[in-house]
């Protein structure tokens, strides 16, 4: 069984163009780097050395713990080991940049990039915004991740689903934006994706086991403390709730370790949507919305500099973490009333 035939995709043609140009590539994904997002680099990087060219992987901040399974050579790098050396750009002729198309997303990786004039092709299943890099892009806003795409992109080359390691990572990749299967960007495609993959090897359960069964348990007691003060408004219909730094620090979690709170919410039935709000340096506050599939949180991130999907999106706002919460929050309540009517009771 097989999600699509071996016809070439129209929409790789000016990426595929842009490969067989270069030789050289840097990879990169958004700040904060996820589960789709990373490993989707991680799957391109190594289709790329298979075909003898070079390819760097680097994150912005720190690698996550979840890609050590997926990168066991260790080959992910950072901004740090990056810019370590002042002819990095030199190393390289193109970057490959998956999972975003702004260039703001790229957090401090951003600036030396620009100034870098290397040329540059987006991957991406976010929605278009007017900021987006202006290259050769492949954004397709109904698939289910940069993962689903990618695989879409290796099938059609041939071999590359011949790596054990490379179909493990695509998996993953689904699974985690997917939340094992369960949102609403879950398609009959998505499935056949992991039906595929399963007969090629890949295990159903590792990529769970990973991003949800992986974290200390200090990551526990701060969720319950965090749930314990979470605020429910708007009739129940809208859950947010806020983590700073001394939060962090007071139970000793990793940041990436707090990823997946957002989803605890959810369970609530009555709650439409849910916000969670993150204090990270430089006196900003990261902003992630999620919706069960019926209020659009899109615009809303957009107001406050930010983008994504229309049931999942954020922003990074300049600002003091319960002022924007609050900011925020107010609109996602218009934002469900408008939708979804008035309050009950």
């Amino acid at each position: 069984m097989k999600p699509q035939s071996r016809t070439r995709d129209s929409r790789f043609g000016e990426f595929r163009e842009f490969l067989a140009r270069h030789g050289r590539f840097l990879l990169l994904t958004h700040i904060g780097p996820d589960g789709d997002g990373l490993l989707s680099c991680i799957v391109l990087s190594r289709y790329l050395r298979a075909q003898e060219k070079q390819a760097t992987v680097v994150t912005e901040g720190p690698c996550p713990a979840f890609a050590a399974p997926f990168d066991p050579e260790g080959l992910v790098r950072t901004r740090e080991d990056l810019l370590a050396h002042p002819d990095w750009a030199g190393r390289f002729d193109a970057v490959l940049v998956l999972d975003t198309g702004k260039p703001s997303r790229l957090g401090k990786l951003r600036e030396p990039v620009e100034a870098s004039r290397l040329p540059v092709a987006v991957i991406d299943h976010h929605i278009r915004e007017e900021d987006n890099f202006d290259c050769p892009s492949v954004i397709d806003v109904h698939a289910a991740a940069v993962g689903e795409m990618v695989a879409d992109f290796l099938e059609e080359e041939g071999d590359a689903l011949g790596d054990p390691l490379i179909v493990r990572a695509l998996m993953a990749a689904m699974v985690y934006d997917t939340g094992q299967f369960r949102f609403t960007n879950t398609t009959a495609k998505t499935l056949r994706w992991a039906a595929r993959l399963v007969e090629l090897g890949a295990d159903p359960g590792e990529a769970y086991a990973v991003f949800w069964e992986s974290n200390g348990a200090g990551s526990v007691k701060l969720l319950g403390t965090l749930m314990s003060r979470m605020q429910l408004e708007c009739g129940g219909r809208l859950a947010w709730f806020t983590l700073s730094v001394e939060d962090l620090q007071r139970f000793g979690v990793r940041r990436d370790e707090t990823e997946e709170y957002i989803s605890i919410p959810r369970s609530i039935q009555s709650v439409e949507v849910v916000a969670f709000f993150s204090e990270v340096e430089g006196g900003r506050v990261r902003v992630s919305l999620r919706s069960k599939g019926r209020v659009e949180v899109h615009d809303v991130a957009v107001r406050f500099g930010g983008g994504g999907h229309a049931f999942a999106a954020g922003a990074r706002v300049a600002g003091e973490l319960e002022g924007t919460a609050r900011a925020v929050a107010r609109l996602l309540a218009e934002k469900i009333r408008e939708t979804l009517g008035p309050d009950e009771g």
